[in-house]
Parts: structure tokens; C-alpha cells; sequence
């Protein structure tokens, strides 16, 4: 690639799913010296928090759009909502912690 600081690491996973089906993930890094599995496992970390996460924020907070503009004012906002979600799931936790086991199965629930 033309005007990168740094070299540029390419790794290709090719994954053969349990009904048969391919699929790949691609991933381009600086870091040379990262073993390959613990590559993978934090992609996947990543991917798990981005469908969850962000989803969530789509859906659940009506940030499919926003409606304020400028660095600072979506970085408020985002906070705003962040702290919001936060008080929610500790309010169910404490409040629900005789019925549920994990706090991820809180979130899954709510």
C-alpha cells in the first residue's frame, strides 16, 4: 500500500462452518509479531462487540441517525446514552440477580 508509515501485516482465515458453508475473514494489521490464534480471537472479540454494542445503540437508542452535528456534540450524546444504558443494566442487575446468574444474561434479556 502507497503512503503507510508502517508495514502492513495481511492475514486471510478461512472458516468451514458446522453445515458446510465457507467463509473468510480478512484482517490488515501493523503488528508483525502476533501469533494468528490470538488474531483471531480478537476479531472475533471485536465482531461480537460491534453486533452487540453498536446494534444495540441502532435500534434500542435511535442513533440509526444523528441529529446533532460536530465532534463534541455526538461525543455528548453518546455519552449521554452510554451512561443511560449503564444505569438501566445495573438497575435490572441488582434488582433481578436472584433470577439471572450472569449480567450477559441480563443484557440478552433486556
Amino acid at each position: 500500500m502507497d503512503n503507510v508509515a508502517q508495514p502492513l501485516r495481511f492475514v486471510k482465515f478461512a472458516l468451514k462452518h458446522k453445515n458446510k458453508q465457507r467463509s473468510q475473514i480478512m484482517i490488515v494489521t501493523t503488528c508483525k509479531d502476533m501469533a494468528l490464534m490470538t488474531l483471531f480471537k480478537i476479531i472475533r472479540a471485536r465482531w461480537d462487540f460491534e453486533n452487540s454494542i453498536f446494534n444495540n445503540l441502532k435500534t434500542e437508542c435511535g442513533l440509526e441517525h444523528c441529529f446533532v452535528h460536530g465532534g463534541k456534540a455526538v461525543e455528548a450524546v453518546l455519552y449521554l446514552i452510554f451512561i443511560a444504558s449503564n444505569i438501566m443494566q445495573l438497575f435490572l442487575f441488582r434488582r433481578l440477580r436472584n433470577h439471572f446468574t450472569t449480567q450477559r444474561e441480563i443484557v440478552s434479556f433486556y
